[in-house]
C-alpha cells in the first residue's frame, strides 16, 4: 500500500508508530496522514537516501519494516516477536544495569514480566468495550534508546530521556497508540488504567503509560 499526505486508516497508524520508533516524529499516533507525518516520512528518507518526497512506497515500507539501523547509526537488536516470553535481557534503572525478565504485549513490543501481564489484561478488557490498544513502544535496549535520545537532540525526535533513565528500558513504561486527550482509547484509558497499574506519568503525552504496582 502506497501511502501520502491526506491518507488514513490503520496501516497511517501502523507507519505514525514505526517512524516513533525508529526516532522520527510524526505528530499523533492518529491514523491520519498530516503535515507532521509527512515531515517525518521525508526525514527518514532522507537519512536512508531514499527519495525524500513524503510518499511511502514499497521501497520506504521495506527498509522501515525490515532494516536493523537507527538513527545515528546504531544498531538494533532483533525484533522482539521472536523472543519467547519470560526472556532475561539487560535493562536499566536510574543508570544501573540490571538483568530482567521481558514478555511480549503485542506489536512485537515487551514489557517486564508483571507489566506485560498487566497490561495484556488491560488490552483484552479495552477490546472488550471497543478500544484498541496498540503498543507503539515498550522496552528499549541501550542501543534503541541512544537513538531516540540523539533524534531528540538533533531536534526531529519527541522527548526522550537520557539512556540508561528511561522507564523503558526498566520495561515498565509503554506507548500506546491512543492518539489524542479526546480520543475515546485516551478517555478509557484515564477511567480504567490505574486498575491495572498504570498511569499516564508524561505531561503533554497521552501515549506514555508507566507500571507502578
Amino acid at each position: 500500500m502506497t501511502l501520502r499526505i491526506n491518507s488514513r486508516g490503520s496501516q497511517v497508524t501502523r507507519l505514525q508508530a514505526e517512524l516513533k520508533a525508529a526516532g522520527f516524529n510524526p505528530g499523533a499516533i492518529d491514523g491520519a496522514f498530516g503535515k507532521n507525518t509527512q515531515k517525518a516520512v521525508k526525514a527518514y528518507q532522507s537519512r536512508y537516501h531514499l527519495q525524500a518526497d513524503g510518499i511511502v512506497g514499497p521501497r520506504t515500507w521495506n527498509k522501515l519494516l525490515t532494516d536493523g539501523k537507527k538513527p545515528g547509526g546504531t544498531q538494533s537488536v532483533s525484533r522482539p516477536s521472536s523472543t519467547p516470553r519470560g526472556t532475561s535481557v539487560t535493562g536499566y534503572v536510574n543508570g544501573r544495569a540490571r538483568r530482567i525478565q521481558v514478555a511480549p504485549i503485542g506489536n512485537g513490543k515487551m514489557l517486564r514480566t508483571d507489566a506485560a501481564a498487566s497490561f495484556n489484561k488491560m488490552k483484552a478488557a479495552a477490546r472488550r468495550a471497543g478500544i484498541n490498544l496498540p503498543a507503539v513502544s515498550g522496552f528499549r535496549t541501550m542501543a534503541q534508546q541512544k537513538a531516540l535520545y540523539a533524534a531528540y537532540r538533533a531536534g526531529h525526535g519527541n522527548l526522550a530521556a537520557r539512556p540508561g533513565y528511561s522507564n523503558h528500558q526498566g520495561g515498565l513504561s509503554v506507548d500506546i497508540g491512543v492518539g489524542g486527550y479526546s480520543s475515546r482509547a485516551y478517555k478509557w484509558l484515564a477511567r480504567n488504567a490505574r486498575h491495572y497499574g498504570f498511569v499516564n506519568d508524561v505531561r503533554t503525552e497521552p501515549w506514555h503509560w508507566t507500571y507502578r504496582r
